[in-house]
């Protein structure tokens, strides 16, 4: 977050705000006019110091910090917030003006939301801002006013700490009460088209003793192959449909997390749930490890880490052609460090449906075994496999 991105955003909003009110024809009746605002010194410099803001909803306390020019969220073990929300929230804050007066009656703080954040059901959230352990800003937000615009701004209500005094007031730093949901969620992208092949391994498989083999490969010849197929396909069996090596090989596009923790909090050692290893057409490889930390029928119980390198002899020697996915290899380089710098110590949570496609078995892929029959041409129901899908 620099100063001058700040002073940027403050000027800009303050221009709007007076371009506005210039334009604005001549009323007929007398209405409320936009008045001073809560935090006058919060601006330019004093705006840049700010490096911690702390969130109070629903009797819960979300801090946030600054470190090394980053926000993060304490809460969440220090890992990167998203900077857009933090950014919206403060600069919300230092341009919060008054509009109208209202109640400076507590027992109709409610109607508003205006309540006691610090309780458990509360509907109002208090946001602080600080600067080198000082206070620079404290403000109790309530509910927004969905029926007023002023100048394509929102109105919420509003009162400080310790004032009765509540108010309509021009700006809303929409905060949100969870702490998930201040983090930076995207974790991967590596678009599909880029995939060359995936290799998924059960838990504990090591060989290819088993009835069906502990390993499922999937990849394409060629970068701009539509279809995937399955490289290691049992001799006499059939995949169920293209779709179920599609759905693995597009797991890492977009993916975005649900939640995140210090990888040392995840048993991915006694709890391990498989892996898989992605190889890209331009070198870039990618290897994700699984742990479960529930039932394995619970999709939304497995945690995953992700490591990240290059594969030097799979590097483009030309620059790829205008509008392939395929990057340059100095670009894969550089990706691939950004992958280690974002994930390393990491456990991420992410959609249940990508946690299940990084799990798929032969099993789930192929159609079950054709069925033997007997000597006299009947077939025999007990050499039947059984097929997951039935059940």
């Amino acid at each position: 977050m620099t100063k001058t991105g700040f002073l940027i955003l403050t000027a800009v909003t303050a221009a709007l705000i007076a371009g506005a009110a210039a334009l604005r024809p001549a009323a007929t009746t007398m209405a409320p006019s936009e008045g001073a605002r809560f935090f006058p010194g919060l601006d330019g410099a004093a705006l840049d110091a700010v490096d911690r803001i702390r969130v109070t909803a629903e009797g819960k306390g979300i801090t946030l910090d600054r470190k090394d020019g980053r926000w993060t969220v304490r809460d969440k073990g220090g890992y990167p917030a998203a900077f857009a929300k933090v950014k919206e929230a403060l600069v919300s804050l230092s341009q919060l003006r008054q509009f109208e007066r209202k109640t400076a009656d507590p027992s109709r703080y409610d109607k508003l939301d205006l309540g006691d954040p610090a309780e458990k059901d509360a509907k109002s959230k208090r946001l602080t801002a600080f600067a080198a352990g000082k206070t620079v800003a404290d403000v109790i937000v309530g509910k927004s006013n969905t029926k007023e615009i002023l100048f394509g701004r929102s109105l919420v209500y509003v009162r400080l700490p310790g004032d009765k005094q509540s108010w309509l007031a021009v700006g809303d730093p929409k905060l949100a009460a969870e702490a998930g949901d201040w983090l930076d969620r995207a974790v991967l992208d590596v678009k599909t088209g880029r995939i060359r092949e995936v290799v998924q391994t059960a838990a504990g498989g090591t060989g290819e003793e088993a009835a069906e083999p502990p390993r499922v490969i999937v990849g394409k010849d060629k970068a701009g192959d539509d279809k995937f197929r399955l490289r290691n396909l049992p001799e006499g069996r059939e995949i169920k449909g293209e779709r179920f090596l599609r759905y693995i090989g597009e797991s890492l596009d977009n993916l975005t997390l649900e939640d995140v923790r210090p990888a040392g909090e995840v048993d991915f050692a006694g709890k391990a749930a498989g892996s898989a290893v992605f190889r890209t057409f331009d070198g870039l490889v990618v290897t994700a490890t699984l742990a479960r930390t529930g039932k394995p029928d619970e999709d939304d119980k497995y945690w995953m880490t992700f490591e990240a390198g290059v594969d030097e002899s799979a590097l483009l020697k030309d620059k790829p052609k205008a509008g392939s996915d395929l990057k340059p290899a100095d670009e894969v380089r550089k990706e691939a460090a950004a992958i280690e710098a974002r994930t390393a110590g990491w456990a991420y949570k992410v959609s249940s449906t990508v946690t299940r496609f990084l799990r798929y078995t032969m099993a789930d892929i192929l159609k079950p075994p054709p069925e033997k029959k007997d000597g006299d041409g009947t077939e025999n129901d007990s050499n039947r496999a059984p097929d997951k899908s039935e059940n």
